[in-house]
């Protein structure tokens, strides 16, 4: 036995150092990364505040240039970076790897998301870090030069768990991603090597950053268990909506799709007026990740229906163009915005732990994985003693959204970058 999962480790020293090195590199680059966007995003939502029309100049614009620029020279850098994970990983394809995973596309990666922050776009962050966290892991291929596939794909999903560890301070989370959508072909033995060096990441974080929660610290609220049975019409509306959305997501992708400069430059030039019409009204506030709107839901105000229609559909609009972003925190922040405006009718349970469940539920049924879902969001809000309702409103929110579209929004993009890949 202990043969058996020792094959599953590296031979050589270089790699283990190799490894500590990666993981350094990773928390002090997304770390970066992420105070970059939040200094970007808020510099856009001080100036449209006070001048919203200005937005009709800035987002189009900003929108154009990124997805050109994206389209013709940096491809491989669209999109969340969560479907070149996947791709990279059902790939035997060495130059595909290559190409999708790259100390080049996490440099990229960083550039135009702080762009995009700044241009306006409701995109988020986390998506963005795991793509970076992968290619600075697989980067380091090029001085290992690994043969063995198994820890070449094992090297990659390390990578993703890397970035949504450091991105939101959620080791489970990060770990249980790993295995539900970026390592899901790996061999079940591999999880052991991706779960001690997530934990190494996971130690380095905090002595770089500290143990602060992404989000409130919401551990004092709990739940009566003989009324988590009220939070089944909860899951279902957000399985809904959320199934809803992949699959208009997936159907605009694919009908957006152009090979002509000028369709590009019009298509992204008329979604880039959608969201600044959106950014317009709200004044900034659909703007950015969604972070600042969740706190300020979860601590009691709640920002209105419009706020969720226009998060809603500026999200769509911005997954549609490809332009790079996350998905994750703006499905939270829309998960939140739906829980804020129910809570209302739920006498017997917080408004606070509704808008958590219906953070959980919105998010398992747009990504598809549910324990991702439910740990990422209670780690983000220090609330773990939420897990059993947090599980239950997931899987079910998951099996509706599975109803409406069967195939998980990441593993149907990663087929898209397999095909244009191997043009």
């Amino acid at each position: 036995m202990r043969r058996y999962i020792s094959h599953q480790f590296p031979n050589e020293l270089k790699t283990y150092i190799s490894l500590i090195l990666a993981s350094l590199l990773t928390v002090v680059a997304i770390d970066f990364f992420l105070y970059s966007s939040d200094y970007a995003q808020h510099l856009f939502k001080q100036l449209i505040a006070s001048q919203p029309e200005l937005s009709f100049a800035i987002t189009p614009i900003t929108f154009v240039l990124i997805v050109y620029v994206a389209k013709y020279f940096c491809h491989y850098v669209q999109g969340s970076g969560i479907p070149q994970l996947i791709a990279a990983n059902d790939s035997r394809n060495k130059t595909i790897r290559e190409r999708l995973l790259s100390f080049r596309v996490a440099v990229g990666k960083i550039g135009f998301i702080f762009l995009g922050m700044l241009g306006g776009a409701p995109i988020g962050i986390e998506g963005p870090s795991i793509h970076i966290g992968g290619s600075i892991f697989y980067g380091f291929n090029r001085f290992l030069k690994l043969k063995r596939k198994l820890l070449i794909h094992s090297l990659i999903a390390i990578g993703g768990s890397a970035g949504l560890i450091v991105a939101f301070n959620a080791p489970i989370a990060g770990f249980l991603f790993a295995y539900e959508e970026i390592g899901r072909k790996l061999k079940k033995q591999a999880l052991i090597l991706i779960a001690a060096v997530s934990l190494l990441v996971y130690f380095l974080s905090l002595l770089y950053r500290g143990n602060t929660p992404y989000l409130a610290n919401m551990s004092a609220y709990t739940i009566d268990y003989s009324l988590i049975w009220q939070l089944i019409p909860l899951a279902i509306l957000a399985g809904i909506v959320g199934g809803l959305f992949s699959k208009a997501t997936l159907y605009l992708i694919e009908k957006f799709i152009s090979h002509t400069k000028f369709r590009v430059i019009l298509i992204a030039s008329l979604l880039g007026l959608i969201i600044a019409a959106f950014n317009y009204l709200s004044k900034g506030q659909i703007a950015g990740s969604g972070r600042e709107e969740v706190l300020l839901m979860l601590a009691g105000e709640r920002l209105g229906v419009e706020f969720v229609l226009m998060k809603y559909f500026s999200t769509l609009s911005s997954l549609a163009s490809t332009i790079p972003g996350g998905l994750f925190m703006p499905s939270i922040s829309i998960g939140a915005g739906i829980g804020a405006e129910i809570a209302t009718y739920y006498t017997q349970i917080n408004a606070e732990v509704i808008i958590m469940m219906a953070m959980i539920a919105y998010l398992s049924a747009v990504v598809r994985a549910p324990l991702t879902a439910t740990f990422v969001i209670l780690e983000m809000s220090a609330s773990l003693t939420l897990i059993f309702p947090g599980l239950l409103v997931a899987f079910a929110a998951n099996w509706v959204s599975k109803q409406i579209f069967t195939q998980p929004i990441y593993e149907a993009l990663a087929e898209n970058y397999l095909k244009l890949t191997q043009k």
